[in-house]
């Protein structure tokens, strides 16, 4: 019997050539499409579960609601966070604490690089579980000066020896090699080449900042008791916030902790695809692993109404053999198992073809991802079952309709030729398939264009400065190199490729920021008014191509316009309050209540969160708003001032005409006043495309995956058109032999396609629009939605329609009508 029903399958394969090709061509695309979306999802739910105790580990997150500002999901906490917790929550069995560092590294007096590394409690391996190459898990950071590298790390300071006990100077501290770790998985939110013990002097985690409840600088984590409830926990952060945070009184006002930062536990395997803001690297939002999944199955629907459809269209051609066979003896059941059987052996071919298609595919596909994904179907058995149910379900899917709809022929009725054994009803379904196929295609193609538009828009939108032609150079606020940065400054002035150049503490497309509370005269010391503050020095607008709209720029012939810092730091005894000028932006000055720009010149004002010292302000300009970040997240209220001991970046506007000259120059100046530092450049253009990678890949997926369903469904449609051309042979050729043109008949079958597709744009519109609706609520600044993006989808649709109908109908409509009517 199962030898007969693949004699019968192969022989069908064979005698419809076409059909065969473009079922297992379409089916062979769209599972090839979705295997490589199922892997994408498959990495991104698949991060930091190989941690021991994966299922007790959670890191504590802040939802930031600071008055002023627009909330925030933030992954770091404050340090004293952590300590507090361990001793309030009976639950909390231990707590780690990280705080990532950037450090020059050296060997010697030879080797020395930068280098990002994390700075941490000794506890690290109790909570991360990686494989040792080199020394013991227990005593790798006991030591306080002790350092523990990975494997690439170690190769890249020491070659083939080996690196255990060595000694490397970080910051100028020497520390000692306590072990070697494997170069990290791919697959972990962690991200660090080197671990510091924080006892360190080489360690930033500076005492002061460890007591503050204001500084949302380090990464928490806590590792529940077994059997402990997570949800308890949470429940109790906010009672913990308040029993343990103190409010502080500043010479601004009050800030309470736990009115300002709402703690969040989430387990480590879901801090990937739960995003936010600070974490250690990027991750991926569960609403787009839906949306791909969601992706890969419409990809799979598509080739599946492919089959569906073509087979319930050859029902015609089979009815005489479904009968003899039902004369003959054979049940409806075995006439139904036959069918899927051929559907199932159709998608298996398919799977062998797709599978090479993958594996062709991969590499590239890879690092367009950027990830390290891997195909081993062979000895992964959860791969393997996925494929092979994937398979049987497409398979039984696409061949279920026709094969239920052609063991109900009537044997009688197709035998004595008076009917086919079709009915008008199949081809109703054949429209409603076509229908589907290009619903989902238009939406597919609409989703991409507001997608890559989206992208577009942010990419080019005028974020308020002038970002080509600018370089940045990192390094200069660490303790070793401020003393040398006015030199290094003044020293890059002279050359005339370069326009300006100046200094701050932070630069468009950084990540961190710092707040502080401000209060205006005669305001009341209990009304919080947080504003985003900055450092910068005189030529720092210029410099970043920023307009003024009222008042004038940091000037230095004026005196005062810059903090002086006393030799003596401020105490409760004796406070200080330093006095300078400040420029703010347009939306701090309606966040502190002026009727205008010009009104807020003159005006002054304190800011400061510290116990014992302020900063008195008088205000003499205001700067057109302009973006820190990316388009996704709202222009904050801010002020800047002049403060020479908090620069920590230099930006160099070059000019046009001979870049690699004047970056040659650059990089010249560096090593004469920094021979012991290494350099660290970046173009400013280069650093803001990096805010937009996510949404990049986004719409470069959309499209790629896009354009593989409408192929898909085109290749359904010229399967379609072809056998309604063939059916319809003999009436083509009577129209013309009574006077009927090629492009007569040509229109007639391309209208009988077009209707399916314009009904399709009816449905997919309304289901675009909502979805492109809710996925841009994520952006404070956005595209419209244009009817042009959803009328432009559909037209394409009916183009493509058209083109691929077209061509077949063409053929056969330029024939001779003697051949047509010796049809049959």
């Amino acid at each position: 019997m199962l030898g007969n029903y693949l004699t019968v399958a192969f022989r069908n394969l064979v005698k419809h050539r076409l059909y065969s090709a473009i079922n297992i061509f379409g089916l062979a695309v769209g599972l090839a499409a979705a295997i490589l979306i199922l892997l994408f999802v498959r990495n991104e739910l698949n991060y930091d579960g190989f941690h021991r105790d994966a299922d007790r580990l959670y890191q504590v997150a802040v939802d930031a609601e600071i008055p002023g500002r627009p909330a925030n999901k933030i992954s770091r906490t404050m340090p004293p966070v952590g300590p507090a917790m361990k001793d309030y929550f009976a639950e909390v069995e231990d707590v780690l604490q990280l705080i990532q560092q950037s450090s020059v590294v050296r060997r010697g007096g030879d080797v020395q690089f930068s280098e990002q590394m994390i700075s941490t409690t000794p506890n690290f391996f109790d909570f991360f579980t990686y494989r040792f190459v080199k020394g013991d898990p227990a005593r790798a950071l006991a030591e306080p000066d002790s350092v523990v590298l990975t494997e690439s790390t170690a190769r890249k300071y020491f070659g083939d020896a080996d690196a255990l006990d060595q000694v490397l100077t970080i910051d100028q501290t020497d520390v000692r090699v306590t072990a070697v770790v494997a170069d990290l998985p791919p697959n972990t939110q962690l991200d660090f080449t080197m671990l510091l013990n924080r006892q360190s002097k080489a360690s930033r985690a500076a005492p002061s900042l460890l007591e503050s409840w204001g500084a949302l600088c380090c990464f928490t984590y806590v590792k529940l008791k077994e059997g402990a409830d997570a949800d308890q926990v949470r429940a109790n952060l906010k009672a913990f916030m308040e029993a343990k945070a103190p409010v502080q009184r500043t010479p601004t006002g009050t800030f309470s902790p736990a009115e300002s930062f709402k703690l969040m536990l989430r387990n480590v395997t879901d801090v990937h695809t739960d995003p936010m803001l600070g974490d250690l690297r990027p991750g991926t939002s569960r609403t787009e692993i839906y949306i791909f999944s969601a992706v890969a199955a419409l990809v799979l629907v598509i080739a599946s109404i492919n089959f569906m459809n073509l087979a319930t269209a050859r029902a015609t051609q089979r009815a005489r053999e479904v009968s003899v066979r039902k004369v003959v003896g054979a049940s409806r059941t075995q006439i139904i198992a036959q069918f899927i059987g051929e559907s199932v052996l159709l998608t298996v071919i398919g799977l062998v073809l797709s599978i090479a298609l993958v594996e062709l595919a991969l590499p590239y596909y890879s690092d367009f991802l950027g990830l390290k994904l891997s195909f081993n179907y062979l000895s992964d058995p959860v791969l393997l079952l996925m494929l092979l149910g994937l398979t049987l379900v497409v398979g039984t899917a696409g061949g279920a309709y026709p094969a239920f709809f052609l063991s109900a022929f009537k044997p009688a009725a197709v035998l004595k030729g008076a009917s086919s054994g079709t009915s008008g009803g199949s081809g109703r379904l054949r429209a409603a398939l076509v229908v589907v196929q290009f619903s989902i295609s238009i939406a597919l193609m609409t989703a991409t264009a507001v997608v890559y538009g989206q992208l577009l828009f942010a990419t080019g939108k005028d974020l308020g400065f002038d970002r080509e032609n600018v370089v940045v150079l990192e390094g200069v606020g660490r303790r070793d190199a401020r003393d040398r940065r006015e030199a290094l400054m003044e020293a890059l002035r002279k050359d005339p490729r370069v326009v300006s150049v100046a200094s701050g503490s932070v630069m468009p497309g950084d990540g961190d920021e710092s707040n502080t509370g401000i209060r205006l005269p005669g305001g009341d010391p209990n009304d919080n008014l947080t504003l985003r503050n900055d450092s910068v020095n005189y030529d720092y607008f210029r410099t970043m191509g920023m307009r003024l709209v009222a008042g004038r720029d940091f000037d230095r012939e004026r005196g005062g316009d810059a903090l002086v810092r006393p030799a003596t730091p401020p105490t409760a005894e004796n406070p200080q309050v330093l006095k300078g000028a400040a420029v703010v932006n347009r939306s701090a000055v309606a966040r502190m209540g002026f009727a205008s720009p010009e009104a807020a010149l003159g005006q002054t004002f304190q800011a400061g969160d510290a116990p014992n010292s302020s900063l008195e302000l008088t205000i003499v300009g205001v700067l057109e708003d302009f973006h820190y970040r990316s388009v996704t997240d709202p222009i904050a209220a801010g002020f800047f001032y002049i403060d020479p001991a908090d620069q920590t970046q230099v930006a160099v506007r070059i000019k046009g005409g001979d870049v690699p000259g004047a970056l040659s120059f650059v990089d010249r100046t560096w090593k004469e006043v920094y021979p012991d530092l290494p350099l660290r450049r970046q173009f400013l253009d280069e650093r803001l495309q990096q805010l937009y990678e996510r949404e990049r890949t986004t719409s470069e997926m959309f499209a790629a995956f896009s354009g593989l369903a409408i192929v898909i469904a085109c290749l359904g449609l010229f399967g379609l058109a072809s056998f309604t051309a063939e059916r319809r042979t003999k009436e083509i050729g009577l129209r013309k032999v009574l006077g009927a043109s090629v492009s007569d008949i040509v229109r007639l079958l391309v209208w009988q396609f077009s209707k399916p597709v314009l009904v399709a744009n009816l449905i997919a519109w309304p289901i675009a629009w909502y979805g492109a609706s809710r996925w841009l609520e994520g952006f404070a600044y956005r595209i419209d939605l244009s009817p042009l993006i959803f009328l432009g989808a559909g037209f394409a649709a009916l183009l493509i329609a058209w083109a691929t109908v077209g061509m077949h109908a063409t053929r056969v409509a330029a024939a001779k009508p003697v051949t047509a009517l010796r049809y049959e």
